[in-house]
């Protein structure tokens, strides 16, 4: 495996897109063919599988791996795209316990159906959701199933907390903490979301795109 053909993970960092991240890449590794599997959000970080060359003919036996997810959500707030850098708009809410919070959770655990955000990738009518929902037309996407393996509260101090989530591929993390705050009674956006696994790859396997930048680079995954 060779710089120029091979698979490598990112701990991708906050501020910038997937794509913008391959575009980097793109420069530095001074090729053509190059993509990821499993778009991040700007505001999120973490695990973002790399191809690069031969590799990237294999990009599809990525995408459709379970992930992990660490979140920080923030009850009494709802937004147009189910996280903070929406528009925000705040919700009376009334004191709940970390025991109620929690039975809340439990509740999402298993096959759930879930409707994407509307600030989305996905292709509505054969445009980009989010380029309609920018222009301010209401898009309407389906739900689907989804599957959620674990839900943990790992935090509760109001009116944020954290959750580990560990999910099936196509799950939003921010329409789950949007239903999440629905279920509960007063709303909640994603106010940070870091992902920690996909399939068997971890944050320890990963390499900062500021590394890479300084030509610190390694493979981890054999093709």
């Amino acid at each position: 495996m060779t710089l120029q053909d091979g698979f490598f993970i990112i701990d991708k960092p906050q501020g910038i897109t997937s794509f913008g991240v391959i575009a980097r890449l793109r420069k530095i590794f001074n090729v053509r063919k190059i993509g990821h599997a499993g778009t991040l959000d700007p505001l999120a970080t973490g695990i973002l599988v790399v191809a690069v060359g031969k590799a990237t003919k294999q990009l599809k036996n990525y995408v459709g791996l379970d992930k992990e997810y660490e979140a920080e959500m923030k009850f009494g707030w709802v937004s147009d795209t189910d996280d903070s850098t929406g528009k925000l708009v705040e919700r009376e809410c009334k004191v709940f316990s970390i025991e109620q919070l929690e039975k809340v959770l439990m509740s999402f655990v298993g096959d759930i159906e879930q409707i994407p955000p509307q600030f989305s990738a996905l292709k509505v009518a054969g445009q980009r959701a989010y380029k309609l929902a920018r222009k301010g037309q209401k898009v309407e996407l389906k739900p689907r199933k989804v599957h959620i393996y674990t839900l943990e509260l790992l935090d509760f101090s109001w009116p944020f907390a954290r959750i580990r989530v560990s999910c099936s591929t196509g799950t939003y993390i921010r329409a789950l903490i949007r239903d999440i705050g629905s279920h509960i009674g007063c709303g909640a956006v994603m106010t940070a979301l870091r992902r920690t696994k996909v399939g068997e790859y971890t944050l320890d396997q990963a390499v900062s795109l500021d590394k890479v930048d300084n030509g610190f680079i390694y493979s981890v995954i054999d093709i």
